[in-house]
């Protein structure tokens, strides 16, 4: 009898933010009266079918610890790398050589800046992503004109043509694979020296296309310090002004 497939969530949160300026990391910054990376924690284990969430941390981070302490459902993994794909490579090698999953376990990687995750976009990406057999992520199609541009001399941005926007859609996360398959795309990826954006830019030099699950603009990523103001009105949460 086949074993029935797992799902458990992975965050990468090992990263300085250095665009976010400031002393403090982007996931630790509060957001209302929680943390960011607490918030998309909790939204990943909004759907019963997410038993675990590891969140993967700098090695000499103490902080994401002492936020979930007493949380049976959330394991703070201190095997960070230099860059996120990095800590996510690190994370599910830890993951799948101490058995704490199988190979075949979906595991959903979720950015630790992503807080307005929605419990209705989660259950769609489980849902559909679990009838594919190259996995899937959020995604939105993209809405603005897109422009390829050039550097003039002057420094100036000049525009030369308009990019045709009908089949571009903008990643989001979670972004839902199985765990030795993402394990190995990014490996190889790594060995070749190719740059990867997201986990899904891996799976897809094994040339199999991961399905793409309709997002919602809530979901947007944290990056520069306004973004925090932005996402509170999006989640109707109250925000302190911390300039």
């Amino acid at each position: 009898m086949a074993r029935t497939a797992r799902y458990f969530g992975l965050v990468p949160a090992g990263g300085a933010g250095r665009r976010f300026g400031g002393n403090t990391p982007k996931q630790y910054a509060m957001l209302g009266t929680k943390t960011v990376l607490e918030l998309s924690v909790h939204a990943l284990l909004a759907d019963p079918r997410v038993e675990q969430v590891f969140v993967v941390v700098a090695r000499d981070d103490t902080t994401a610890t002492a936020l979930f302490q007493g949380n049976p459902k959330v394991q703070c993994l201190p095997v960070g790398g230099q860059e996120r794909v990095n800590s996510v490579l690190n994370g599910l090698n830890h993951l799948l050589q101490n058995f704490l999953v199988s190979e075949t376990d979906w595991v959903l990687v979720h950015d630790a800046a992503r807080p307005g995750l929605s419990a209705a976009a989660l259950k769609s990406l489980i849902d559909q992503g679990s009838e594919h057999v190259a996995g899937a992520l959020l995604a939105l199609p993209v809405a603005d004109t897109l422009k390829k541009t050039s550097v003039a001399e002057e420094g100036e941005v000049i525009a030369l043509h308009t990019i045709p926007r009908d089949q571009l859609w903008a990643a989001q996360t979670p972004q839902m694979f199985r765990a030795q398959a993402l394990s190995m795309a990014i490996s190889e990826c790594l060995y070749k020296g190719a740059q990867l954006t997201d986990d899904a830019s891996a799976i897809e030099t094994m040339g199999i296309g991961p399905l793409i699950v309709p997002g919602h603009v809530e979901n947007m990523k944290i990056t520069q310090a306004e973004d925090l103001r932005i996402v509170a009105k999006l989640l109707d949460l109250h925000q302190e002004c911390t300039e």
